[in-house]
């Protein structure tokens, strides 16, 4: 039978009568949603576990990261410290870890028991432990004290870090040349190799190595850490997340216990022959023994190692600033460093306190979360979780690794550090830079890492002075024909200084002056010299133009008054403008003259350097005074009436300071300096009176207003005693209306004054 849809209200609480069609569509949106929001929860789901599960193996392989490094810091007569050395590793990395993340400004960031400085700090633990069983001490306080040196360098590390970013310095320390930086990684990785193969050999020293290769068992070893260091370095280079790597450290273990139980040699023999750690576990100290161990440490052994502590902490801070700057490039975006230097500090001072290693951000593992976008807490979940577990059994852990696996993992480790920072980086930096890399690691073979250390920084210094001392210290070079003055100079002025303005030499400098780039300027003013000279006895005029000077040191001032003696004995005028605030203080404090006894020359700007200069040039060549008759015939020709016109102006005698043009005004007279010297003078709105120019004898001003009919755009004053003839206004209206033909003359020459000023504008303008 036909069956018919039923229409039917159904009443809801709120009012609203929907029909059965509209509930069946209302149904089926909300079952849609429920399976896409399960389908999402699903997602959310896999992503977590696959978060997890990430983390999970960046956490097995920082286990046998952080057994590695124990492994390197407990040997020989310290083996029975490996178990809670071990321990104390994975627990710095569980606490750097878990302060990350918590409060890293990064999505994700996991943290670990550095390796850089503990290829330093390995050394320094023997020796310390040395020192105590020569003074008596037993085991434990042998223990005690190697774990107090590693503390301390976390602790120092910690101080450090926190009081970098309190004083917010990351950025300076940023600062630290990349070959040095590079260099010293890179002399780390040659000390983990170095150390690897004296694990392996079980000696103390790479000359007592040849003499250990006698033995199977030796070799043996050798040739399996060899093969899992070239395995975990090709699976390091694979885009897998870390599982390949993981999974044959873990196959390697598997497989050289199941030859003990082959071979029948068992654990017992395998620590007999060097291939397993001689741990006795009556006799190990665990974590619960850290106590009673603080009373037996030999802090005056501890003390002894001050030195390494210092280089520790240099490579420390240089090695985090290198990881997170490494991170920012990874995640592309920037971070607080200030605030990541203090996370970090504050982290390694609990760790130092319990005798752990400095720990802070990996980069490495960071960046591959990164690339895999994982970015979530479930990284971090999964890598806590399992280092928690490590820390845990890491006795039982430490007492099943094969010798080999941990020399194995040292081995890829320093190999994987000379690698990216001495082989790779030779394809990214120009040979003078790359050089000082493998300068500083050869320092390091030769002679240890404290002397490395000094002579990276005596490289960075080097580097620093050489790099800055290439920088030009002449921003422009030109001469008095392309730089003038202000001063508006008439055309007699101007003949003259065409000829001679090239004796005019003008040096614009910038930047630092300091010992290196201060020798170069020498050589340039030497050879600007001997260009400007046509003559023994022929005059120079150098200008030194500092505006654009940042800074001056002591030898920057010796130099100057070498400058002013070159300048003597050369017949050369030195002259020094535009001194900055600054840089005064340090000339005045140095005491060094500039007020012309030593050959030098000072003036407020270079305007008016370049007009003393442009004076002295033609004070041998021009009058004082320039007739207004003979500048009318100059300008407008030889005009029949020209004395006619004279008879029509009013002569004016200024004193210094009167204003001759008002701004502002609307009078349109203009006016002829025949004698003396005006200044034009404006004030840009809300400033200070400040003068553009100068007008020597046989300047014409006023004439703009002529022709634009407008308000005067400037003070015209008087700064000597000046003579002047003005054309007033009504003479020029009446001129205009009557007499055609000497107005025609006030006009060309009002045209050609106008002309010569606009042509000394646009050089000017090109000088600049």
């Amino acid at each position: 039978m036909a069956v018919q849809t039923l229409r039917f209200a159904v009443s809801h609480g709120d009012g609203r009568m929907i029909s059965s069609d509209q509930h069946s569509a209302a149904s089926e949106r909300t079952a849609r949603h429920s399976a896409t929001d399960r389908a999402a929860t699903a997602e959310s789901g896999a992503s977590a576990l696959r978060a997890g599960m990430m983390g999970a193996i960046m956490g097995v392989d920082a286990i046998g990261h952080c057994i590695a490094l124990a492994t390197l810091c407990f040997a020989g007569g310290l083996s029975a410290g490996l178990g809670l050395g071990a321990f104390l590793f994975l627990a710095s990395t569980l606490i750097i870890a878990v302060v990350l993340a918590m409060a890293s400004g990064f999505n994700v960031a996991l943290g670990i028991a550095q390796d850089t400085s503990i290829a330093i700090l390995a050394p320094a633990v023997a020796a310390a432990a040395t020192a105590a069983a020569l003074a008596g001490d037993g085991g434990q306080a042998q223990i005690a004290t190697a774990l107090a040196v590693i503390g301390c360098g976390a602790i120092l590390s910690g101080l450090t870090f926190l009081l970098v970013g309190t004083l917010g310095l990351g950025s300076i320390v940023r600062l630290v040349p990349y070959p040095v930086a590079a260099g010293f990684l890179a002399s780390s990785g040659w000390l983990l190799l170095a150390a690897a193969v004296m694990i392996l050999t079980n000696t103390s020293s790479l000359a007592a190595v040849p003499g250990q290769l006698d033995t199977p068992a030796v070799w043996g070893s050798v040739l399996a850490a060899v093969a899992l260091a070239t395995v975990l370095f090709l699976m390091s280079r694979r885009n897998d997340g870390g599982k390949g790597f993981v999974l044959a450290i873990l196959f390697a273990v598997a497989l050289f216990h199941a030859l003990l139980v082959v071979t029948g040699l068992g654990m017992a023999g395998a620590q007999r022959l060097h291939l397993l750690p001689p741990l006795s576990a009556g006799s190990m100290p665990g974590p619960g023994d850290l106590v009673a161990l603080y009373p037996a440490v030999n802090w005056a052994m501890v003390a002894l190692e001050a030195p390494v502590l210092a280089s520790v902490v240099v490579i420390n801070l240089i090695g985090l600033m290198l990881n997170i700057s490494g991170v920012e490039t990874a995640g592309r975006r920037d971070i607080a460093i200030n605030r990541e230097l203090r996370i970090t500090g504050l982290a390694n001072l609990a760790i130092g306190g319990i005798g752990g290693v400095t720990g802070f951000m990996t980069s490495g593992s960071t960046a591959v979360l990164q690339r895999f976008g994982l970015t979530g807490p479930w990284v971090s979940v999964g890598f806590v979780g399992v280092i928690t577990l490590g820390c845990a059994f890491a006795a039982q852990i430490v007492a099943t690794v094969p010798v080999f696996v941990a020399a194995g993992l040292l081995l890829f480790i320093g190999a994987a550090l000379l690698s990216d920072w001495l082989v790779e980086t030779r394809h990214r930096m120009v040979l003078a830079d790359w050089a000082i890399i493998p300068a500083i690691v050869a320092v390091t073979i030769a002679f240890g890492i404290l002397p490395g250390i000094v002579a990276g920084i005596a490289f960075a210094i080097l580097a620093f002075v050489v790099g800055y001392a290439r920088l030009p210290v002449v921003r422009q070079a030109s001469t008095g024909q392309f730089r003038s003055s202000t001063l508006e100079r008439t055309a007699s002025e101007a003949a003259i200084l065409a000829a001679k303005a090239s004796r005019i030499r003008v040096l614009d400098l910038q930047g630092f002056l300091f010992f290196g780039s201060l020798e170069r300027l020498v050589q340039r003013i030497r050879a600007e010299v001997a260009e400007a000279k046509a003559g023994p006895d022929r005059e120079c005029m150098l200008v030194l133009d500092f505006s654009n000077v940042t800074g001056l040191d002591s030898a920057g001032c010796s130099a100057l008054a070498k400058l002013g003696y070159l300048a003597l004995s050369r017949n050369v005028s030195l002259h020094i403008a535009a001194l900055p605030a600054s840089v005064q203080q340090i000339v005045d404090h140095w005491g060094l003259e500039l007020g012309g006894s030593a050959g030098l020359h000072q003036w407020p700007s270079l305007d008016a350097a370049l007009e003393a200069c442009e004076t002295r040039l033609i004070a041998n060549e021009q009058a004082d005074a320039v007739p207004v008759a003979e500048r009318q015939r100059q300008l407008g020709g030889d005009h029949p009436r020209r004395n006619e016109l004279m008879a029509m102006m009013e002569r004016l005698v200024l004193e210094p300071g009167d204003v001759l043009i008002r701004h502002g005004s609307r009078a349109t007279d203009v006016y002829f300096l025949e004698s003396g010297r005006l200044a034009v003078m404006v004030a840009p709105p809300g400033g200070v009176m400040r003068r553009v120019s100068s007008v020597a004898p046989g300047a014409v001003v006023g004439e703009i207003a002529r022709y634009i009919d407008g308000n005067r755009t400037a003070d015209v004053v008087a700064e000597k005693a000046s003579v002047v003839y003005r054309l007033s206004q009504t003479v020029q209206e009446s001129l205009d209306r009557d007499d055609r033909d000497l107005a025609a003359f006030v006009h060309a020459i009002l045209a050609r004054a106008l002309a010569e000023k606009v042509l000394r504008t646009n050089r000017q303008l090109m000088e600049r």
